[in-house]
């Protein structure tokens, strides 16, 4: 592990405990799912760590998780940051700082974190799906005026537009409507679980299926919980993910203007 991963394993070992300590179902997803059953941990170039619960669950361990973090730590939502422009959580180190490029002029927690995603259900009735979908575009769009990242010209121009009609400076109720149009559909009686947090849109629509129950994995030495067929679940995502990368595609994505390990964000704030 580097530094950064290390602070974000730091965090994850303090998320699974507390998932274990409130009986809530978890799983690695993403990249740090392909780690755990590739590499046994991090993904050696990787720079973050992610995490789901359904939304049942996603919401429990919001509402306790805070009492039960360490000193220093912060669980972000727009609840409790309400300039923080996403519909998931963070876990935050606050005594690190870590400014992404993209919002790094928002006055909200910049320490290294952990994503943490909540699982929906997604309905069966085809008008409804419309419905939703429709809203996931109009919502996307909504925030991402808030971000500063390259796009196409079109979005360019719709962003503006938010922008001029001040939707930027209302991330908080955007994301309420947004949030309670994805949740109106209980994971329990969905065949389908979405995680429409993720920027990889209809790839993170998963039957039911895949999550399972789960599977332990190794995760650097300690015991994390990956979808139960995570075969099927990482083929769905990245295809043939057993195969090597080439050289030039071995590298993060998150892009920051500051990153210290030893210094809170607050010192960078101006």
């Amino acid at each position: 592990m580097n530094d950064l991963q290390q602070t974000e394993f730091e965090i994850l070992k303090c998320f699974i405990e507390i998932c274990e300590r409130l009986n809530l179902k978890y799983f690695l997803v993403c990249g740090t799912a392909l780690g755990a059953v590739k590499y046994g941990g991090f993904i050696p170039w990787d720079d973050d760590v992610d995490v789901a619960l359904p939304r049942e669950d996603y919401e429990f361990f919001c509402e306790k998780a805070q009492e039960l973090l360490p000193e220093g730590f912060f669980l972000q939502t727009y609840k409790t940051d309400n300039k923080y422009p996403c519909i998931f959580a963070k876990i935050r180190n606050s005594n690190t700082a870590y400014f992404e490029k993209a919002v790094a002029k928002f006055k909200i927690n910049h320490g290294v974190y952990i994503d943490i995603f909540p699982l929906d259900g997604y309905p069966t009735n085809k008008l409804a799906q419309k419905r939703i979908e429709f809203q996931k575009v109009y919502y996307d769009l909504l925030l991402s005026s808030n971000f500063d990242t390259d796009c196409t010209l079109k979005v360019k121009i719709i962003r503006k537009i938010f922008r001029i009609l001040g939707f930027h400076k209302k991330t908080a109720k955007a994301i309420a409507r947004f949030e309670k149009s994805i949740s109106a559909y209980p994971t329990k009686n969905s065949k389908v679980w979405c995680n429409h947090g993720n920027w990889q849109k209809k790839l993170e629509y998963a039957p039911i299926e895949q999550y399972g129950n789960g599977i332990p994995m190794d995760f650097e030495g300690i015991r994390a919980v990956v979808p139960e067929k995570y075969d099927e679940y990482l083929t769905q995502k990245y295809g043939d993910w057993r195969a090597d990368l080439p050289e030039s595609e071995k590298v993060g994505h998150h892009y920051y203007s500051v990153m210290d390990l030893e210094k809170s964000y607050t010192e960078y704030m101006n």
